[in-house]
C-alpha cells in the first residue's frame, strides 16, 4: 500500500507538472484516440465543446493525419513549423507541432507537442500596447494642461464680451466660442482624466453581457442586428468594477453594431483560459469575452492604431471609444486584443481571475 501511494503521488505530480506547461501535450493510441491531454492542449483544441478526434482538425495545406501515420510507421519524429488550423471552436490557431512516437508496455503511442507561436507574438504586442497606453496617457495629461490654461482664458473673455454687447444679434458669435470651447474641454477631460475609482466586487460577467446586449436591443435602430450569445457557464465570478466593465463592453459592442451598419450578426462569446500571460504577467486563469461581427472589417494597417486616441473611421466620431475601453480593461489588469478580416472582426477582452 505504501509503495502504491508513493507511485500515485508521483503520477499526480507528473500530471500537475504537465498541466502547468504552456506547451499543449497530446498522447494518442493506435486508433488516434486520446490517452491524455493536458490543460494547454484542451485550450488549443477548444475546451468548451466535446473534443473530437484529432483526425477532424482542419489544417491549411497539409493533412495532419498523414504525418501522424508516417511517424507511427517510421518512428522518426516530425516538426511542423507554424502549423495553421481551425480548432473545434472554429478558432484559427498557429502552432509549432512536434510529432513523435513512444513505446511503452509493448504498445506504441503518438505524442503531439503544440506551441502557440501566435500567442508568443501577441504577448509581445500586448506588452507594447500597455506601454504605449501609459505613454499616451502621460502625453495627453501634459498636453491637456497646456491647452486648459489658454482655453479657460478664451471662455472667460467670451463671457465678459457677451455681457458688453448691446447688439444681441452678435451674441451668437460668443455663443459659438463658448459652445466649441466647452466641447473641446469635455474632449480633453475625457482623454486625460483618470477613471473614477470605485470599489470592486465579485460579479458574474454574463449578467454584464446580458445587461449590455439588452441596452442595444432596446434601441429600435438595432432591430436588424442578430445578437448571438455563446456563453460558457463554467466561468467563475470575477473581482471587477461593474460600471467600468459595462462601459468598456458598450464601447466595443457599439463598434461592432456600427461595423455591420445595424444589420448583421454580433456574437458575444465567453471562454475561460488557464495559464495565460498578459503582457509580462502570468495568470492561472483568465476569462475571454469575444465580440465578433460580420462587418466589412478593419484595414490591416489600421488594426495596430485603433486603440490610439483620435483614430476613427467614422465621420461623427471622436475616436475615443476604444481608447477608453482599453484604458478601463488595463486598469483592471486585463487587455483588449483585435483581429480583423473581411466579414469577421474579433475584439477580445481578456480579464484575469482574482479574488482580491
Amino acid at each position: 500500500m505504501k509503495t502504491k501511494k508513493v507511485s500515485d503521488d508521483a503520477t499526480n505530480i507528473n500530471f500537475e507538472i504537465m498541466d502547468n506547461l504552456r506547451t499543449g501535450v497530446i498522447v494518442l493510441d493506435e486508433f488516434n484516440d486520446y490517452i491524455y491531454l493536458n490543460v494547454s492542449a484542451k485550450d488549443i483544441l477548444g475546451s468548451a465543446n466535446i473534443i473530437k478526434k484529432i483526425d477532424n482538425i482542419s489544417c491549411k495545406e497539409i493533412h495532419l493525419n498523414n504525418y501522424i501515420n508516417n511517424v507511427r510507421t517510421n518512428d522518426a519524429p516530425v516538426t511542423l513549423r507554424d502549423l495553421k488550423f481551425r480548432n473545434f471552436d472554429k478558432v484559427e490557431k498557429i502552432c509549432d507541432c512536434i510529432i513523435s512516437s513512444l513505446k511503452n508496455f509493448k504498445k506504441k503511442f503518438i505524442i503531439l507537442e503544440l506551441n502557440e507561436t501566435e500567442r508568443l507574438y501577441n504577448i509581445s504586442n500586448e506588452k507594447n500596447l500597455i506601454d504605449q497606453q501609459k505613454a499616451t496617457r502621460e502625453m495627453v495629461k501634459g498636453l491637456s494642461h497646456e491647452i486648459k490654461n489658454p482655453l479657460g482664458g478664451i471662455m472667460g473673455a467670451a463671457q465678459l464680451l457677451e455681457k458688453t454687447l448691446s447688439d444681441k444679434s452678435q451674441t451668437k458669435f460668443t455663443e459659438i466660442i463658448l459652445k466649441e470651447s466647452e466641447r473641446l474641454l469635455k474632449l480633453i477631460n475625457a482623454m486625460s482624466s483618470p477613471l473614477p475609482s470605485e470599489e470592486k466586487r465579485l460579479i458574474n460577467i454574463h449578467e454584464i453581457t446580458e445587461h449590455v446586449v439588452e441596452l442595444f436591443k432596446y434601441d429600435s435602430i438595432n432591430n436588424n442586428v442578430n445578437f448571438i450569445k455563446n456563453y460558457d457557464p463554467s466561468i467563475p465570478q470575477l473581482m471587477l468594477n461593474r460600471n467600468q466593465l459595462i462601459q468598456a463592453l458598450m464601447n466595443i459592442i457599439r463598434n461592432a453594431v456600427q461595423a455591420v451598419s445595424h444589420n448583421g450578426n454580433v456574437e458575444i462569446k465567453t471562454r475561460p483560459i488557464q495559464k495565460f500571460t498578459i503582457g509580462d504577467k502570468k495568470h492561472d486563469l483568465v476569462v475571454k469575452i469575444d465580440v465578433i461581427d460580420n462587418g466589412i472589417g478593419i484595414p490591416q494597417d489600421k488594426v495596430k492604431e485603433i486603440f490610439y486616441p483620435m483614430v476613427t473611421s467614422k465621420q461623427d466620431g471622436m475616436g475615443l471609444g476604444l481608447t477608453i475601453a482599453q484604458s478601463i480593461i488595463i486598469q483592471n489588469n486585463g487587455i483588449i486584443e483585435c483581429q480583423s478580416h473581411q466579414n469577421k472582426t474579433i475584439f477580445t477582452l481578456i480579464l484575469p481571475w482574482t479574488t482580491e
